[in-house]
């Protein structure tokens, strides 16, 4: 308690030491009236991060925004590499799915029932699954990363925050803007976006995206095959339609398949594997005997509707969601066959929500609504073949989870001086979860012992739980120039709990909750030429869902760790000249497991011993690094023949551990990217030479412990390539 005042003390001290001697009221901009790119200071960003259009530097939460122009420049592709643009996120992939942790709050769990910590949304729909959420960014008008438990307004399972994707919107005026690049590796890369009128009040558009390397990145020593192979290709579709001047109704689509050799791991250095001979095979090389595969299938649709009642603006976001995943897995990463995995899974969602907000012109900001969840989640099945499985053939593993959540919420933002304004917000969720699961080998059920939480069950397991949880958002901002925004808040999150899917009969778990305290500031200076935001923040993170050993040696989710986060990150922008611009952004996390007595320690071989309970309190967090940051140099020259344009991108994060024993970890690694274009006088046509991991470090994705030897998986070496594109206009 007494560090968490000293530090928000001092945030204020350093608020207010920024601030004149006399405040000045402003007014958020109007969207559209910013400066252009070529100006002398730096545009002006509106986000949604209340629900509502307001500018970036007027939200009193820690928001780090990066535009479409952003990505491009900077070669952030796909969601697989937005970490590189945002300080204290780290993603962590294993080539079938991608899970974000921000300011060491994340999941590193991989069950289809496991919804991200870190929630995202893409146009305000609610994206569940993380083997659903690999996108590539051809339409996007800007990404909004929040920081922090957003409880209230977006209150599920945003515990660490919420990645938000805002797509474009169709225009009456007809627009193509495609693009197609070729690079090493039989890199294709090709885009097309359309957008017209069909009619005085009805606009509709389409965007084509397809990524693909057609030589693989590595090599299986044991097959002689290609490995780092992937083929996407995605479709998104959007109608608008405006009736009436006060009426807006979008209707969405879109489709995406992701073929690849899935999740490459190979034994890490210095281990030996589960047959006693095999050890690690080389950079970007496995040695298994079966072939991996990942075969992700996404589709959803989204009918979202705003109408403005004029004492009050309407909004209604309808959203559906389908997943489903092929994924093949050598476990053990040696050419021995003793855990062979085929993992079918199967994710459904529909979502409804509905939304009061105040009239634009109202003095006070409020806003009500519900929503509504319902999902359904299951393995058909997780099929163990090899030894793992003798004397059978295979052991089928069958398991399944239904959710339906209900949520009311409110928000008001009330002015209590000229320039000082309170913010109030509560969300009550209650969530009933329904479970079942058997176990079969060649059509044959297993049966099992008499289990208490399943009385009368032989077979299979049906068990229930429900959650009943209040969350909360409080926060005082105050505007000290027109150019220094200042705030204090206290927000509660909550990550739902849920089943342990292929484990019929062990119990559920329970949500995790997240008490957030951060003071930030929000500055402008030099006529709008320098842009700082900072934060500094508190959490206390309590009933942790983590992988933790029981008494049979089974590997489950329980809710057995507290931890607590001191943090700051800040984001940088520099308008140095008309042409040159600089964005930075910095994050710091100390994060301490504050009590976690029975973690599971995995020796780094299987023939080191079998995994044992440890204590891992005092021991830094999963995922948190020390240190990150990101550097952008963007430099453009106007010729009489077009415009020239340099990039260069940099990205630093610091070592993480994988696991609470702290025992392996990821080693810190910096990266470069760098693009040079060339854009034509009328803006019609363009030429971009693009790398990728300039360096060509060598550095891991993903690393895991398991009883079957340490696995890692690398990213993608150095990659060099062209784009050509053409816009009409």
């Amino acid at each position: 308690m007494k560090t968490r005042v000293m530090l928000l003390a001092g945030a204020a001290l350093v608020i207010a030491a920024a601030a004149p001697a006399y405040a000045q009221s402003t007014e958020p901009p109007v969207a559209g009236t910013q400066p252009q790119a070529d100006s002398n200071t730096l545009p002006d960003i509106v986000v949604t991060a209340q629900r509502t259009s307001q500018s970036l530097q007027r939200v009193p939460i820690a928001v780090t925004a990066v535009t479409a122009g952003d990505l491009a420049s900077r070669q952030v592709t796909s969601s697989l590499n937005l970490d590189t643009a945002v300080p204290n996120l780290t993603l962590t992939e294993n080539g079938v799915s991608v899970t974000p942790f921000l300011r060491g709050v994340g999941s590193n769990q991989s069950n289809p029932n496991d919804e991200a910590s870190v929630a995202t949304y893409i146009d305000g729909v609610y994206i569940p699954s993380v083997t659903g959420n690999i996108f590539k960014f051809n339409n996007v008008e800007r990404i909004e990363v929040l920081k922090g438990p957003q409880g209230t307004l977006f209150g599920r399972n945003a515990t660490g925050g919420v990645i938000q994707i805002i797509t474009r919107d169709p225009t009456q005026t007809p627009l193509v803007d495609a693009s197609i690049g070729y690079g090493t590796y039989n890199t294709l890369e090709a885009q097309a976006y359309v957008s017209a009128g069909l009619g005085s009040n009805l606009a509709a558009d389409i965007a084509f995206s397809l990524d693909r390397n057609g030589d693989g990145y590595g090599k299986d020593i044991h097959r002689n095959a290609d490995i780092f192979l992937h083929n996407q290709v995605a479709v998104r579709s959007k109608i608008l339609w405006t009736p009436g001047a006060n009426t807006e109704i979008r209707l969405t689509g879109d489709y995406s398949r992701l073929h690849s050799t899935g999740t490459d791991y190979q034994l890490a250095p210095g281990v030996v594997g589960a047959d006693g001979v095999t050890s690690y095979p080389g950079v970007r090389k496995t040695n298994t005997d079966f072939a991996n595969k990942g075969d992700n299938e996404v589709y959803g649709f989204s009918l979202r509707v705003d109408q403005d009642l004029s004492f009050a603006r309407f909004v209604s976001i309808s959203g559906y969601r389908h997943v489903v995943g092929d994924f093949h897995l050598d476990q053990d990463a040696t050419p021995t066959p003793i855990v062979q995995a085929t993992i079918n899974q199967f994710a459904e969602s529909f979502s409804q929500e509905i939304q009061l907000l105040s009239p634009k012109d109202s003095k006070i900001d409020w806003l009500v609504g519900g929503y509504f969840f319902d999902a359904k989640y299951a393995y058909n099945p997780l099929r163990i073949a090899g030894f793992a499985a003798a004397p059978l053939p295979y052991v089928d593993l069958f398991g399944s989870q239904k959710t339906k959540s209900y949520s009311a919420y409110g928000q008001a933002t009330v002015p209590i001086f000229a320039d000082t304004k309170l913010t109030a917000g509560l969300r009550y969720t209650y969530e009933t979860q329904d479970t079942d699961g058997y176990t079969e080998s060649g059509g044959v059920v297993f049966p099992h012992a008499p289990i208490a939480l399943c009385p009368g069950a032989t077979t299979n397991c049906p068990q229930s739980q429900s959650i009943r949880k209040l969350t909360w958002r409080a926060a005082l901002d105050h505007n000290f120039s027109s150019d220094i925004l200042g705030y204090l808040s206290y927000n509660r999150g909550i990550k739902s709990g849920g089943f342990n899917m292929i484990n019929a009969g062990t119990p559920g778990y329970r949500p995790e909750v997240l008490d957030s305290y951060e003071a930030g500031l929000k500055t402008q200076f030099l006529d709008n030429r320098v842009r700082f935001n900072v934060a500094a923040f508190i959490y206390d993170y309590k009933d942790i869902q983590v992988f933790n050993i029981t008494g049979g040696g089974a590997v489950l989710t329980t809710n057995a760790a507290a931890a607590r986060v001191h943090g700051v990150d800040a984001d940088l922008a520099i308008k140095a000249s008309r042409y040159f611009t600089i964005s930075a952004g910095f994050g710091w996390l100390d994060g301490k497991y504050t009590n976690f007595p029975n973690a599971t320690f995995t020796p780094s071989s299987p023939l080191l011993g079998g995994q044992s309970v440890v204590n891992a309190t005092g021991n830094d967090m999963i995922y948190a690094p020390r240190t990150s940051g990101n550097l952008s140099l963007d430099y453009r020259i106007p010729t009489s023949i077009g415009e020239f344009g340099l990039n260069a991108t940099g990205s630093y994060r610091d070592k993480v551990f994988v696991s609470a024993a702290n025992r392996l970890f990821i080693p810190a690694y910096a990266v470069v990217n760098t693009t040079l274009g060339w854009t034509s006088s009328d803006k019609r046509y363009g030429v971009q030479l693009w790398v990728r991991n300039l360096f060509d470090k060598d550095y891991y994705l993903n690393r895991t412990e398991q009883a079957l030897g340490d696995i890692q998986f690398l990213a993608p070496p150095r990659t060099v390539g062209v784009t050509v594109s053409f816009r009409n206009r």
